[in-house]
């Protein structure tokens, strides 16, 4: 691992930014609480794999006398929209460690914040620069013109993210629904398939074609350790999913109702060996492929998916706009544990920089890719 670099200096402030994740940065992770109050709050237990994935990577630091106050984490992905190719960097694992303002009581939007950069908080007033110029990231001597874009996913009703990000320029560009899939019962399908090398280019056509009118679909992390499962007809993969474990402790359902309801659940023998909430062990399903007419045979794969992998619960994520999110809105059937977790809604957010009012546009009026990995 590289050692980290300072970019910002002010009196006993300091900006670092490294390329790993430091033990204080995942110490702290795993001990915060994420969620709202009055919606689903859950600890993460297993980040690490996913805090160091992707190919390009910059966890940034504000520091106090040698104390973390803030940090950061950048993730880059190159990106081509409407022919134009850019930077694309995507904000994950922002947290506070100490309070550095009161809890918000109200949503900014871009007129209240003509004069927020005099009232922006200490971390705001050191990201700015980076947000506004996020090559500088790299070691090296950059383009300071390379048109780029920043972008984060944030939940409505987290209004201290949401300021801050307008803080940032950020601003609303579409709308993401998070919620589960469950089988408590899965049921076997003999017709699963897990990717051989030989349906592998067959499948990226597919997905690249799928998802050809999105933004920010990315193949990268698609086939990760061969987890990606197909059902297929004639020959030809009609549904396909690409799979990652993960794990949370869940500390609150937002609502008396449902955690008096999953407590009494989860004593249950035979729930219980498959549903805990100290370690609720779940999947992401990422780069979803659906051919048209065979959404029955995807609802067949996700169930048989768990079965095979002897899991009960699933999470998607997808922009509200998007064809593959009308599929689960007018199917439904998504099992138990979605009456207890609900849908999550969060805002996609996005700043331009030095990007033509083209492009600008083509992001406004086009769903986004949302990777449920990066994101859950």
């Amino acid at each position: 691992m590289k050692s980290g670099r300072t970019l910002l200096t002010f009196h006993d402030l300091n900006v670092e930014v490294e390329e790993a994740p430091g033990q204080e940065l995942l110490e702290h992770m795993h001990s915060t609480l994420m969620g709202q109050p009055g919606g689903l709050r859950y600890h993460h237990t297993s980040l690490e794999e996913r805090m160091m994935s992707g190919d390009e990577k910059y966890f940034m630091y504000l520091r106090k006398s040698g104390k973390m106050m803030g940090s950061v984490g950048f993730c880059g992905k190159p990106s081509v929209t409407d022919g134009l190719s850019h930077d694309s960097w995507l904000i994950r694992y922002f947290s506070i460690k100490a309070p550095m303002r009161s809890v918000p009581k109200k949503r900014k939007e871009k007129t209240d914040l003509q004069d927020e950069q005099k009232r922006s908080s200490v971390l705001g007033r050191f990201m700015q620069p980076v947000v506004a110029n996020p090559s500088q990231l790299r070691e090296g001597e950059q383009d300071p013109n390379q048109p780029s874009i920043v972008f984060a996913i944030i939940d409505q009703t987290n209004l201290r993210s949401m300021n801050f990000s307008a803080q940032m320029g950020l601003e609303t560009v579409g709308e993401m629904a998070g919620f589960s899939f469950s089988r408590l019962k899965p049921k076997k399908s003999n017709r699963i398939e897990q990717i051989v090398e030989a349906d592998k280019k067959q499948v990226l056509d597919l997905l690249k074609e799928y998802y050809s009118n999105y933004t920010l679909f990315f193949t990268e992390p698609v086939f990760k350790n061969n987890d990606y499962f197909v059902i297929k007809e004639n020959g030809r993969v009609v549904a396909g999913v690409q799979i990652y474990p993960v794990q949370w402790k869940i500390v609150d359902f937002g609502s008396r109702m449902a955690n008096v309801a999953m407590r009494w659940l989860t004593k249950i023998p035979w729930v219980k060996k498959r549903i805990s909430l100290e370690e609720l062990r779940f999947l992401a399903f990422d780069a979803i492929y659906c051919k048209p007419g065979y959404e029955a045979a995807l609802y067949e794969l996700m169930e048989g998916v768990l079965e095979r992998t002897g899991t009960y619960i699933a999470m998607i994520m997808m922009d509200e706009d998007s064809h593959l999110y009308t599929i689960f809105r007018e199917r439904q059937k998504l099992g138990v544990m979605h009456k207890f977790m609900g849908t999550y809604h969060a805002d996609i957010r996005v700043r331009f920089n030095d990007m033509p009012e083209k492009t600008r546009n083509y992001f406004l009026e086009h769903p986004t890719y949302i990777p449920t990995y990066d994101n859950s």
